[in-house]
């Protein structure tokens, strides 16, 4: 009979895990046994540093310029990709509202991945719908829906309706 033992790991709360082999139990049955522990994958934004867009300093100090720019001359920015279905989501929710607001679609510049980073870099967040109201960044598609009931009130604020 082979001696099966359970392997306690504490299971981080991101569930990225893979299973890694260790030593064979020792004993008669060993030799084709072997446990597998749980280990912790690595966080996807350590892997990022390593395999970057490769956007030079130069490239993103331009694109930090160029996305402050868009985001100081315009009450409302919404930087977007035209493929994103929560883009839509957001660009209809502030047109329903009458809301006047600029949206800059970064799968159709040829510097939308350098802007990507330099908004990451900004503000933390990578994805797309990256809402600005009022040059205070609101977050993404679920923060904007989150604030329905103070839309409004934060679009005449910031001078959009």
């Amino acid at each position: 009979m082979t001696d099966l033992r359970a392997v306690n790991t504490n299971t981080p709360s991101n569930g990225r895990h893979y299973l890694k082999p260790i030593n064979p139990l020792e004993g008669p049955f060993s030799t084709s046994t072997q446990i597998f522990q749980l280990q912790q994958l690595p966080n996807i934004s350590f892997l990022r540093r390593f395999f970057a867009s490769g956007v030079s300093p130069a490239a993103m100090s331009a694109a930090k310029t160029k996305a402050q720019g868009i985001i100081d001359d315009n009450a409302v920015v919404i930087f977007s990709k035209s493929y994103c279905p929560y883009c839509k989501a957001t660009k209809t929710l502030l047109s329903d509202k009458g809301a006047k607001f600029y949206t800059i679609e970064l799968d159709q510049v040829g510097d939308g991945a350098a802007i990507q980073d330099a908004l990451e870099e900004m503000t933390g967040q990578r994805s797309v719908p990256n809402i600005f109201i009022a040059h205070k960044h609101i977050g993404g598609n679920s923060d904007l829906q989150a604030q329905k009931s103070k839309l409004e009130e934060m679009l005449k604020d910031a001078g959009a309706l």
